[in-house]
């Protein structure tokens, strides 16, 4: 007996793939006090908190131990724009504007728990310990390059396709937190901020 083509499209949605692979696109806002620096003549100070969305890409690829439970490898970089004030001693304080370019390249293992329906919809929520560089564009002293360990967690949605049933889209948010990230010399920061991302997702096998 021929199989209804119906039945057929909604197996092969809602049937469990172990690998999925997507890349993505979107935005990091970042908060982060960078401290002071001064000598006789300024004092700078380094308060680069909400900064706005810079431009942010990367890709994931992952592998299903369960129907619900998810192994994830990520890489993700963008760039952030910062903005300084600087109180000069003798004249008046000034805002030095948006100057200060840098990358911000994020490596993390996450583990997925996931709510599949057999309409191609795929919820989920997330967690995961990684590794976050911070590198400016154009190094200033002291402030070369520095990573911290990051924890992020978040959710997300990934919508399947009817035909093909191997394509989808994804949305995803993520908050992180960093435990080290660039500063002026003789001070220390705490990195953290929001990723929104959405891209393509394929899964095989």
């Amino acid at each position: 007996m021929a199989q209804d083509p119906i039945t057929s499209v909604t197996m092969a949605r809602s049937s469990p793939k172990k690998i999925e692979v997507s890349g993505f696109v979107g935005g990091l806002s970042v908060s982060q006090d960078l401290g002071t620096a001064e000598n006789i003549f300024q004092t700078v100070t380094g308060e680069a908190n909400n900064v706005p969305f810079g431009k942010y890409l990367g890709f994931r690829a992952s592998y299903a131990l369960t129907e619900r439970v998810v192994a994830e490898f990520n890489f993700s970089r963008g760039d952030n724009t910062y903005s300084f004030q600087v109180n000069d001693n003798t004249a008046d304080q000034a805002d030095l504007g948006e100057q200060f370019n840098v990358q911000q390249s994020v490596w993390s293992g996450n583990i997925i728990y996931q709510f599949p329906f057999e309409i191609g919809l795929v919820p989920y929520g997330t967690c995961g310990f990684g590794r976050l560089q911070q590198k400016p564009n154009s190094p200033i002293a002291g402030m070369e390059s520095v990573t911290g360990n990051d924890f992020n967690f978040g959710g997300g949605l990934k919508y399947f396709l009817q035909n093909p049933v191997w394509l989808g889209i994804r949305f995803d948010i993520r908050y992180h937190i960093v435990s080290d990230g660039l500063a002026f010399v003789g001070n220390s920061a705490d990195p953290n901020g929001a990723a929104v991302t959405v891209g393509a997702v394929l899964r095989f096998f």
